[in-house]
């Protein structure tokens, strides 16, 4: 579409430059006769040098697309043939891979899996011990946590009781 453009643009210029050199070539109209427009004559070969550019452009646009059509059929060809010479590679490289993936599974499956299965067990071992120490001393904790509990309850029992006898005078005396 962009030679379509240049083209009429090219075009006009050419169509209304040779229709002004031949307006201006004319003889001059003889006294008391209309001659021909000098504005109109160019405009009409302006415009029909556009049309004719278009149309060139419009050729050359259609031979630049076949021209990369064929280049891109002959592209993919070419892609095709790399590509069957490259599918015997790939699969071995793929097979390679596969196996040295295998035998890499198999040295972690025989190396590093009992030797983090063994740290599991003493590290569940080591909780296990942890707990059973913390035991005798969270029951302490909780016993003396008890005590002091019961022995701040009943050091505010007679404040609470002073505050209930005082609320029960102060609604006595609001309803009395």
């Amino acid at each position: 579409m962009n030679q379509v453009v240049r083209g009429a643009l090219l075009g006009s210029l050419v169509g209304g430059a040779i229709a002004a050199v031949q307006a201006a070539r004319r003889p001059p109209a003889p006294a008391g006769t209309d001659g021909p427009a000098t504005l109109p004559a160019v405009a009409r070969g302006a415009a029909e040098g556009a049309l004719a550019g278009s149309a060139v452009g419009f050729l050359l646009d259609r031979r630049a697309r076949r021209a990369a059509a064929r280049a891109a059929v002959g592209l993919g060809e070419e892609a095709r043939g790399l590509a069957r010479r490259a599918q015997p590679v790939l699969a071995s490289a793929a097979g390679t891979v596969g196996g040295q993936l295998h035998e890499a599974g198999e040295a972690l499956a025989t190396s590093v899996l009992p030797a983090l299965a063994c740290a599991a067990e003493r590290a569940v071992e080591a909780i296990g011990d942890a707990v059973d120490a913390a035991r005798p001393q969270l029951g302490e904790a909780v016993a003396h946590g008890r005590s002091a509990l019961v022995d701040a309850v009943e050091a505010a029992r007679p404040a609470a009781d002073d505050a209930v006898e005082a609320a029960r005078a102060r609604v006595g005396a609001l309803l009395g």
